[in-house]
């Protein structure tokens, strides 16, 4: 039986219909299984250990020691997979005086967050801005109003902004990104963002 051309056309705009949908979902539900494995958690000192192994992996030159008085401040977070670390973003409070957008003594009125620490089979799947967004979360959870961070790649004189968005790290690229503001100082570039 022949069926008219209108309804071999239903048909057809069905079946595409369908093998678009299909299509859809596939990237969909890869993406959520991505998103589920990674979680983040608030660092403890039973973390230090694991921390200390992470950042060393990643070419960080650290201590247990130096680690432990920075996760007693209670700001850092790990990112997880099956419960192992496999990120970590620590930081702790800081004053910026933001006229000379020095870091100072005094009341903290912001939070330093530290480069994050990601392993290597981990890159390329948002760890990093997740941290960053943790930590900025918690800038503002604590009555902060600046999250801060150095980069300390020597970067040529001339527009900072312009050279990040040119050649510069994926942790550069995510503060510009992010909204952050680049400042020269003696001790390098500051990136800062008022929360």
């Amino acid at each position: 039986m022949q069926y008219p051309v209108c309804v071999r056309k239903m048909e057809s705009f069905k079946q595409a219909e369908k093998k678009e949908q299909k299509e859809a979902e596939k990237p969909k539900f890869m993406h959520l299984l991505d998103e589920d494995e990674v979680e983040i958690k608030r660092l403890t000192l039973d973390d230090i250990e694991e921390c200390v192994k992470v950042m060393r992996k990643c070419a960080f030159d650290v201590t247990e020691a130096e680690v432990g008085n920075i996760i007693r401040y209670e700001k850092s977070f790990g990112a997880t997979v099956n419960r192992m670390i496999i990120g970590v973003g620590l930081a702790w409070p800081a004053k910026l005086d933001i006229k000379s957008k020095l870091i100072t003594s005094g009341t903290p009125n912001a939070l330093y967050q530290e480069d994050p620490a990601v392993l290597l089979a981990y890159e390329g799947r948002g760890i990093r801005r997740i941290l960053l967004k943790e930590r900025e979360c918690e800038t503002q959870r604590s009555g902060y109003g600046y999250s801060i961070g150095y980069l300390y790649e020597d970067i040529p004189k001339g527009n900072i902004t312009d050279y990040i968005r040119e050649g510069g790290s994926q942790l550069e690229k995510l503060y510009l990104s992010e909204g952050y503001d680049f400042f020269r100082t003696e001790r390098g570039i500051l990136a800062f963002k008022k929360i």
